[in-house]
C-alpha cells in the first residue's frame, strides 16, 4: 500500500466551523462556545483541560466561554482537533497509552516553550499533542501494525522507522506529519512530526532545516524524554533516547543541573495532576 493511499481522517464539519469563526476578522468566542457546545466530549474535554493543575488556577472554571478566553483559541483549537482524531479511530488497547501520553507530552512542551521562548505555545502544544498521531492511522490501515508497535514500541524512533518502511513501506512519522499537512497544522509542526527520527542528527546541526524547526523538536525530544521517564510503564516509540536528550540539552544550552531541576519541577506538577 502507498503512503499516498492510507485512510487518513477528514476534518469533521464541526472542526471546520470552529476554524472558519477562528480565522474571522474578529472571532466570536461565544460563536464558538457554541459550536463546542454541541458535542458533549469536545464540552468535557475543554473543562477538563483548563481546570488542570498545568493550568495553575486556584478557582475552578465552569463554563466553556472562560476556558476559551483563558487558553486562548489556537491552543483551543489543537486540543479539539486531537480530540476529534481520536473519535476517527477505532478503540484499541494499544491506542489508549498513546493518546494519554500525547495530551502529558503535549502539556509538558507547552511549560518548556514558555519557559525558554524559543518558539510559542501553541505549536509546542499541537507537536507534543500529536507527535504520534500516525500510530492509530497505521494500526487503520494495516491489520498487523498493532502486533507490530506491541513488538517494536521500546525501540529508538530512527530503527523503528526503518523497520516501519521495510514492512509496510511507510511509517508512522510521515503519515502523521501528513495528517497535520492535511489538517492544515503549521508546516513546522508538520517537520517537527516527520523529523523525529533523525532529531539527534538535526540537533547537532547535520541537516539544515529552519531555527523554528529544530528549536520545536529540540523541546519535543526533552517532553518525550520526561514523560518516558516518569511513566516507565509506557513503551514509547522512543523510550531510550539519552543520546538525542543530550543533544536537546546541548543544543539549548542546557547544563544537567538545570535540567534536573527541571525535571524534578515538571515531575512535581504531574504529580499533582495524578492525584488531583
Amino acid at each position: 500500500m502507498s503512503s499516498t493511499k492510507l485512510v487518513i481522517p477528514p476534518r469533521p464539519g464541526v472542526l471546520i466551523d470552529i476554524q472558519n469563526q477562528i480565522n474571522a476578522d474578529e472571532p466570536c468566542v461565544q460563536a464558538i462556545a457554541d459550536l463546542i457546545k454541541q458535542d458533549v466530549s469536545l464540552y468535557a474535554v475543554l473543562l477538563s483541560a483548563v481546570n488542570s493543575p498545568w493550568m495553575g488556577l486556584s478557582n475552578p472554571v465552569e463554563n466553556v466561554e472562560k476556558a476559551i478566553t483563558i487558553m486562548g483559541l489556537e491552543k483551543v483549537f489543537t486540543l479539539l482537533q486531537a480530540v476529534i482524531v481520536r473519535s476517527c479511530f477505532k478503540d484499541n488497547t494499544v491506542l489508549e497509552s498513546f493518546w494519554g501520553a500525547a495530551t502529558e507530552v503535549a502539556a509538558i512542551s507547552d511549560d518548556l516553550a514558555k519557559r525558554y521562548k524559543l518558539i510559542g505555545t501553541e505549536n509546542a502544544y499541537s507537536a507534543g499533542m500529536l507527535h504520534n498521531a500516525g500510530v492509530p492511522i497505521m494500526i487503520t490501515n494495516f491489520d498487523h501494525y498493532g502486533a507490530f508497535i506491541a513488538k517494536n514500541a521500546h525501540r529508538p524512533a530512527n530503527e523503528q522507522c526503518v523497520l516501519e518502511r521495510q514492512d509496510f513501506g511507510t511509517d508512522h512519522f510521515l503519515q502523521g506529519a501528513l495528517m497535520a499537512k492535511s489538517w492544515y497544522m503549521s508546516g513546522d509542526v508538520s517537520l517537527a512530526i516527520r523529523y523525529q527520527p533523525i532529531a539527534q542528527s538535526i540537533l547537532e546541526g547535520k541537516k539544515d532545516l529552519p531555527a523554528t524547526v529544530v528549536n520545536l523538536l529540540a523541546i519535543l525530544t526533552l517532553a518525550k524524554g520526561i514523560s518516558n521517564e516518569y511513566r516507565n510503564y509506557w513503551n514509547a516509540s522512543d523510550a531510550d533516547q539519552s543520546d538525542c536528550i543530550e543533544a536537546s540539552l546541548n543544543y539549548l544550552k542546557i547544563c544537567d543541573t538545570e535540567y534536573s531541576e527541571l525535571k524534578e519541577d515538571i515531575m512535581d506538577d504531574m504529580v499533582d495532576t495524578e492525584v488531583a
